[in-house]
């Protein structure tokens, strides 16, 4: 019995690694497929499409490269830094000890985890600006990969306030931890684009909601990156090949399990 188990976790991680690899490779596709438009040329195309057709009728999936421009001044919370997206999050950091059964005695046993408390994001329409113009960006439901800005740990259970750039937190108001767990510490990072950064955005070019804007299309990728295309693509075909070598060994693992379980039963 113990075989055909291991045969059955075997495959459905399989089934999950080659899932994975699949989505990563066509993150890489989308990436590659995707010609990179200038923000004048978007401007004059959904221009001679409004002339045409009417405005509101222009609609296509663009690739972009620039530098971000803030058009409502944000700064992030914990480390002040100007920008045009970022995201704060505090974790409690806990450890606590269960009983455990092993060859039938019971055995005290730790183990640790942590909770995110509190998580504060700021997005909101910014300009991509190249060499041609500058054409708006509306972030909402990208996924966006964003550099680290700030990151600090605080050991303790301390149920005073602690200040972070900005912010006060009141640990205290935080509330007990269930059970028999203990907080050991804090965890604060930001993550943001700094205004100016260079970025790489794929995501729909549209003028239906009467400016042109790129936004989260109804269907397809959006995607905000301080990365550059060639690390993006680097990446998704390196994790690609990574997840279906995984996909390939767990099936042959899964299969020499269950071979080895209808051997044994004989």
């Amino acid at each position: 019995m113990a075989f055909f188990i291991g045969a059955g976790i075997s495959l459905v991680l399989s089934l999950v690694f080659f899932l994975v690899g699949g989505s990563k490779g066509r993150k890489a596709y989308d990436v590659a497929a995707t010609e990179t438009s200038g923000a004048l040329e978007l401007g004059e195309l959904a221009a001679a499409v409004a002339s045409e057709i009417g405005a509101g009728s222009f609609a296509r999936v663009v690739e972009l490269k620039g530098r971000a421009v803030a058009v409502e001044a944000l700064r992030a919370e914990y480390s002040g830094t100007d920008c045009v997206w970022y995201e704060c999050v505090a974790t409690r950091l806990w450890e606590e000890e269960y009983w455990e059964e092993h060859d039938g005695r019971r055995e005290r046993r730790s183990r640790s985890g942590s909770d995110v408390v509190s998580k504060i994001r700021r997005e909101v329409p910014f300009r991509v600006e190249d060499s041609t113009g500058g054409i708006l960006v509306d972030p909402r439901g990208a996924t966006v990969e964003p550099e680290k800005t700030f990151s600090r740990h605080e050991a303790g259970s301390g149920l005073g306030s602690i200040r972070i750039g900005s912010v006060s937190v009141d640990l205290g108001a935080l509330g007990a931890l269930p059970g028999g767990r203990r907080t050991t510490g804090y965890r604060f990072e930001e993550t943001c684009i700094p205004s100016g950064r260079e970025l790489y955005v794929l995501g729909e070019a549209s003028d239906s909601g009467g400016s042109l804007v790129v936004r989260k299309p109804a269907k397809g990728r959006f995607l905000v990156s301080v990365r550059s295309e060639e690390d993006i693509l680097g990446s998704a075909r390196k994790a690609a090949l990574g997840f279906r070598v995984a996909a390939a060994v767990g099936l042959l693992a899964g299969a020499a399990l269950a071979l080895a379980g209808i051997f044994r039963g004989r």
